[in-house]
């Protein structure tokens, strides 16, 4: 799987369905004492924002839960941006390679799940640290070692869900926190466990959900980055 393809980003995102059919509470249950979201919105709240940016904010079910006076999404895919609006979010379409915002207009710029589907990492994160004022935020939730592997060691064995960028954020923040967290998703049917990886076939292709043992229970293993400007 190539996620920064353009090609296959553009055919996963030219509609909203398979992204808000991964979230796994649309088809499972959630436990656990620290969700990643509920991290990244502290982080977020810790900093005290007037004006925040989520930079690729897909349908902006995050970018609506963020308290700030001013929340303004940022997304490449037409479709993500639309949905995000029918949401009532100020979302418009952009790169955020090359962000449409001045320099320091953010005390915080949200970009969770997202890195992984820039060409050019480096430039990317380079335009999230320019819009960011003086001792600006950056939060983004990604996935560590291990995440779901109950589940994905089963459907594609030898797949590595996790994400490291610990040292690319290093190189354009002067601080760099993380927050890992630890949290379960159950499915109670082979059919709901089928209809999460359906929405996967585009970046995955096709995968076959276990026969057993039902319910199905995965680990989620997230980490919450946290880098000040």
């Amino acid at each position: 799987m190539n996620a920064s393809d353009p090609e296959m980003v553009a055919r996963e995102y030219a509609t909203s369905e398979r992204l808000e059919a991964r979230r796994t509470r649309v088809n499972g249950w959630l436990r656990g004492e620290t969700e990643a979201w509920d991290e990244a919105l502290a982080a977020i709240a810790e900093a005290r924002p007037q004006r925040v940016l989520d930079a690729g904010c897909g349908d902006g079910l995050f970018a609506r839960v963020i308290a700030a006076p001013e929340v303004i999404g940022i997304d490449s895919a037409p479709a993500m941006v639309a949905r995000a609006r029918e949401r009532g979010i100020d979302a418009r379409l952009g790169d955020i390679q090359d962000l449409p915002f001045d320099d320091d207009e953010f005390d915080v710029v949200v970009c969770n799940w997202t890195l992984y589907h820039l060409q050019d990492l480096n430039s990317g994160l380079r335009e999230i640290a320019r819009v960011l004022r003086p001792e600006g935020c950056f939060v983004g939730i990604y996935n560590r070692k291990q995440h779901m592997e109950e589940l994905w060691s089963r459907v594609r064995p030898g797949f590595d869900a996790s994400d490291d960028y610990d040292e690319p954020l290093a190189r354009h923040f002067t601080r760099v926190e993380t927050r890992d967290t630890v949290a379960y998703t159950l499915w109670e049917s082979r059919d709901d466990l089928q209809r999460y990886l359906d929405a996967y076939i585009e970046m995955m292709g096709s995968m076959v959900a276990p026969d057993a043992p039902y319910p199905f229970k995965v680990t989620r293993l997230n980490r919450v980055y946290v880098a000040r400007k």
